[in-house]
C-alpha cells in the first residue's frame, strides 16, 4: 500500500521540462540518512530540509529558477551538512551555464559523501559540465576509489521499548525515510497479558464495559497504542486514566526543532497513533486551525493519508474556522476529527478514539492494523457511533459526516458495541478515488494562472476542487475502487450528498456497481450547512462509501469549493451574465486559496448564444475584452472588434497574505476581420 501512494509524498520534483525527476534515494539518500543518524540534529532536521527542498520545487515547477537557486543555495548555508542540496544546487547552476558555480557545488556534494558514478554521466543536467577537464578530473578520482553506488540497503534501527507508559522518540529508534519524506520511530510493546487489567480507570458506565470486555479476553484495550500529544500538554489526556496506553516522549533535540509540536507533517510510528494539537495559526494574514493548514500546505493532505494507512489519527479543534460567522474550511476528508470548538474541546474525541481502539477485538484490531485498515475503522465506528445516526440511511447521509462534530453526540456505549462487533475480514479498504476526466478553466477566458489551479488536491480518500471555471456546471468523472484485484466479495458503491443543493447536484453511475460515475454540480451560491441551520458555507460535499454485502465502509470525499468572493448572475439555461469580483461586504477569503481581483465582468453573446466578449469595470475605468480574453484597441464602425491586444495577469503577494491580481500588457495583438455585418464574432486574421 505505501509503495502506491509513493507519488503523492515526493520530497522534491524538478520541472518536466529542465529537470530530472530526482529522488533522493536516487542520490544516495540512504547515505545522508546514515550521516544523519549519526547526529541528532541532522536526523530531527529533515523535516525542515524537506520543506525547503519542496518550496525549491514549486519554484522549479513554475519556471522560477532564479528563485529556486537562491532557495537552493540559502538551504546549503543553514544545512551545510546536507548532502542533496548541494548536488541538487550543482545540477541546477549547470543548466543555467554557471559552470564555476555548479563545479564548486558538486565539489562540495562529493565532500559530504556523493559517490554515484553512474549518475554523474546520467544525468542530463550535468552534460554541460562534461566537456570541462574539471568534470574529467572528478571522474577520474571516481574511478581511482573503485567505490560502486550505495544501495539503498535498510537503515539499522532498533525498536525502543515502551517503559513506564512512555514511547520516548529518540535518535536511537528514529530514522528518516527519504521515499515518503517523514522520520519513522520504532517501538516495541508489553504482551497484553503482561499489563494494567483496566483500560480506562474514570467512572463510569463506558469505562466498566471496556474494562469489563478487556478482562473477558474480548476487548483489546490499549496496549500497543501510543497518544502523541502536539502541543507540549496543553489540552491533554491523563496517564492515570489510561494506564495501558502509552504516552509520547521526545528528546530534547528533536523538542528543539519541533518534531513534537504542531501539525504532524514530521513524523510517524511504527504502533497505532492517535493524538491531537490543540494549537492553531492565531496571528498573522494566513491565520487558521492546524486542520485547514493541514489541508492547504504542500504535501498537507497528502501525509494525512500516509498517516491514515498507517494508523495514525489527530484531532483538532476548528477554533474560528468554523462557527456561526461562517465555514472557512476547505476541504472534507476521513484522515482526521475535528472538534467544535477552541483550544481543549478536542479531549472529548481524544477519549473516543482511545475506547474504540480499546474496545476492539484483539485479533480483529491486529488484522487491521496489519492491513491499513484501522484507522478507517475507528473513522466507521466513531461516525456509526454518533448519537443522532441509527441506521444505514443516516450514516450514509451528512448527519453522519459533518466536517467538524459536536461533543454532544459523542456515545462511548453505543461506539463501543460497534466496535468490538467488527471482523477485520469483512471489513472494506480505503475507497480509493481517481479523477478520469473533468471540466475546468479555459486559457486566458477565466484561467488566468498556473499558481491557482482549480485542484486543491488529489489523494486516494479525498479529493478537493476550488471551483475557479466560469462554466454554470462543474463535471467530473470519478472511479472509485476498494476491493482487492481478484476478490470474490461484490462490492458496489453508493453515493451521498452530504452538503449542497440535491436540485443542483447529479450523480450519474457509468457502470452497475457505482464504482464508476459522474459528478455534475451546477453554481452555488453560499448555502445553509445540512444540519446546522446556524452556519453557512460554499462547500458542496459528496461522500462514496464500500458495501461488500457484510459491511459499510469508511467515507471517501469529493468536494467543490464555491468562491465566496465573487458574485455571479446565470440565465436559467445556465448563460453567464457576470462575475463581480469586488468582494463588497470585505468577507474573509482564504488567500492561499482565493486571490483578489478587484473588478466585475458583464458578458455578452452573439444571437447563436456564443460568447463574443465581455466589458470589465474597475477603479481605473471601463475596458472591453473579445471572446479570447485580448482587450480591445480598436473597433470598426459597428463597435467590433479588429484590434485587441493580449493581456497577461500578474499575481503579487499584499500585506494581507492575499495574492492580488493585476491587468498586464503583453504588447502583442490579435486582429479581427467579420464575414457579415450581422458577424458578431469575427475571425482572427492575425495572431
Amino acid at each position: 500500500m505505501v509503495h502506491r501512494i509513493m507519488k503523492f509524498v515526493q520530497v522534491f520534483v524538478f520541472s518536466a521540462a529542465c529537470f530530472l525527476l530526482l529522488s533522493t534515494s536516487i542520490v544516495t539518500a540512504q547515505s545522508q540518512a546514515k550521516a544523519a543518524q549519526q547526529n541528532p540534529n541532522h536526523l530531527f532536521a529533515m523535516p525542515r530540509v524537506a520543506e525547503h527542498l519542496r518550496s525549491v520545487a514549486i519554484a522549479l515547477g513554475t519556471k522560477r529558477f532564479e528563485a529556486a537557486e537562491k532557495a537552493l543555495i540559502r538551504l546549503t548555508e543553514i544545512y551545510p551538512w546536507h548532502m542533496e542540496s548541494h548536488y541538487i544546487l550543482a545540477s541546477l547552476q549547470s543548466t543555467q551555464k554557471k559552470t564555476n558555480e555548479a563545479f564548486a557545488s558538486l565539489e562540495k556534494a562529493i565532500e559530504l559523501g556523493f559517490s554515484n558514478q553512474a549518475l554523474l554521466y546520467k544525468d542530463k543536467n550535468l552534460a554541460p559540465l562534461r566537456a570541462d577537464k574539471r568534470f574529467q578530473k572528478i571522474a577520474e578520482e571516481f574511478v581511482k576509489q573503485s567505490t560502486p553506488p550505495k544501495t539503498a540497503t535498510k537503515l539499522p534501527v532498533t525498536a525502543s521499548a515502551v517503559r513506564d507508559a512512555n514511547a520516548i522518540v529518540s535518535k536511537n529508534n528514529t530514522v528518516w525515510d527519504g521515499r515518503i519524506g517523514l522520520l519513522k520511530s520504532y517501538f516495541k510493546f508489553n504482551s497484553r497479558k503482561a499489563t494494567s487489567s483496566k483500560v480506562q480507570t474514570t467512572k463510569d458506565a463506558a469505562a466498566e464495559e471496556l474494562n469489563t470486555l478487556f478482562k473477558r479476553g474480548l476487548a483489546a484495550g490499549n496496549i500497543g497504542d501510543i497518544y502523541d500529544n502536539r502541543d507540549r500538554r496543553h489540552s491533554t489526556l491523563q496517564s492515570k486514566a489510561y494506564p495501558q496506553l502509552a504516552f509520547s516522549k521526545y528528546s530534547e533535540t528533536a523538542q528543539k526543532l519541533d518534531i513534537d509540536y504542531g501539525l504532524n507533517t514530521k513524523i510517524i510510528f511504527s504502533g497505532v497513533t492517535f493524538g491531537n494539537s490543540s494549537t492553531a495559526i492565531s496571528s498573522g494574514p494566513l491565520w487558521r486551525s492546524q486542520a485547514r493548514l493541514a489541508l492547504t500546505i504542500p504535501g498537507g493532505p497528502q501525509k494525512l493519508f500516509l498517516q491514515y494507512l498507517n494508523n495514525q489519527l489527530y484531532v483538532f479543534p476548528a477554533v474560528k474556522d468554523f462557527s456561526p460567522k461562517g465555514d472557512l474550511l476547505t476541504a472534507n476528508t476521513p484522515y482526521m476529527i475535528l472538534s467544535e470548538g477552541k483550544s481543549g474541546s478536542d479531549r472529548p474525541f481524544l477519549r473516543a478514539i482511545a475506547t474504540i481502539l480499546a474496545a476492539l477485538n484483539p485479533a480483529e484490531k491486529d488484522l487491521l492494523s496489519k492491513t491499513g485498515k484501522l484507522m478507517p475503522a475507528v473513522q466507521m465506528i466513531f461516525r456509526r457511533g454518533q448519537k443522532n445516526v441509527n441506521s444505514d440511511a443516516e450514516y450514509l447521509s451528512g448527519k453522519a459526516h459533518p466536517p467538524v462534530f459536536q461533543k454532544k453526540n459523542i456515545d462511548l456505549l453505543k461506539m463501543i458495541r460497534i466496535a468490538n462487533s467488527i471482523k477485520a475480514e469483512e471489513f472494506p479498504s480505503v475507497v480509493q478515488l481517481k479523477v478520469l476526466q473533468e471540466s475546468g478553466p479555459q486559457s486566458g477566458i477565466d484561467n488566468f494562472s498556473r499558481d491557482l489551479p482549480e485542484q486543491i488536491f488529489n489523494t486516494p480518500a479525498s479529493i478537493a476542487r476550488v471551483i475557479r471555471n466560469s462554466a454554470y456546471t462543474k463535471s467530473m468523472v470519478i472511479e472509485a475502487q476498494s476491493s482487492k484485484k481478484n476478490s470474490n466479495a461484490k462490492t458496489t458503491y453508493k453515493w451521498a450528498i452530504l452538503q449542497g443543493d440535491k436540485n443542483k447536484i447529479s450523480i450519474i453511475p457509468l457502470d452497475k456497481s457505482g464504482g464508476k460515475i459522474e459528478i455534475k454540480s451546477s453554481w452555488h451560491d453560499e448555502f445553509v450547512m445540512n444540519g446546522r441551520p446556524d452556519i453557512n458555507t460554499n462547500r458542496v460535499e459528496i461522500a462514496v462509501f464500500a458495501d461488500n454485502g457484510k459491511q459499510l465502509s469508511a467515507p471517501s470525499f469529493v468536494t467543490l469549493l464555491y468562491p465566496e468572493n465573487e458574485e455571479r448572475t446565470y440565465t436559467s439555461e445556465g448563460t453567464l451574465l457576470s462575475i463581480d469580483h469586488r468582494n463588497k461586504g470585505n468577507q474573509y477569503i482564504d488567500p492561499q486559496v482565493f486571490a483578489k481581483r478587484a473588478w466585475m465582468d458583464t458578458f455578452s453573446y452573439d444571437g447563436a448564444g456564443r460568447l463574443s466578449g465581455w466589458k470589465r469595470a474597475q477603479k481605473s475605468g471601463k475596458s472591453e475584452f473579445t471572446r479570447h480574453g485580448a482587450r480591445i484597441v480598436e473597433k470598426d464602425t459597428k463597435g467590433r472588434a479588429i484590434k485587441a491586444e493580449q493581456i497577461g495577469y500578474q499575481y503579487t503577494r499584499a500585506k494581507s497574505g492575499h495574492m492580488v491580481v493585476t491587468e498586464k500588457s503583453l504588447g502583442s495583438f490579435l486582429e479581427y476581420q467579420y464575414l457579415s455585418d450581422e458577424d458578431r464574432l469575427g475571425i482572427l486574421v492575425k495572431k
